[in-house]
């Protein structure tokens, strides 16, 4: 990690050859110190080595994930951190109602850019 704050970032990738485009790219930009790729199912590459407040998620991928890989990461998303759900308008497998609702945790909105695409944007309030 850089000196001089900033953060981590962790993605996961299913795909292998992306997770190699990423790198290069991350690479030749030299950003590769801030950011590791963790390749396969996100429900397994982020079951450990969570280590602090995580700040920011953004669910892009199959939609029946978000909700779970959500639930995983729960326990390390600070008070105040963002949830970004990538073309979220429709329900997926209960994500909606669930950041939705404000019993668990979340202050949540629609944010559509253009007919049948847009992002849900949450707020954690715990």
């Amino acid at each position: 990690m850089r000196d001089g704050g900033g953060g981590h970032l962790i993605g996961s990738e299913l795909e292998p050859t992306k997770a190699r485009r990423a790198q290069e790219n991350l690479n030749d930009a030299g950003l590769a110190d801030l950011v590791e790729i963790r390749i396969g199912d996100a429900l397994e590459t982020l079951k450990n080595g969570i280590d602090g407040a995580v700040d920011l998620v953004l669910l892009d991928g199959a939609f029946s994930l978000y909700l779970p890989v959500l639930k995983l990461l729960e326990p390390f998303l600070r008070d105040g951190a963002f949830v970004i759900g990538d073309n979220a308008l429709a329900q997926l497998g209960g994500y909606l109602d669930y950041v939705r609702n404000p019993q668990n945790g979340y202050l949540s909105l629609p944010l559509p850019f253009d007919a049948g695409w847009g992002n849900e944007l949450t707020v954690v309030t715990r």
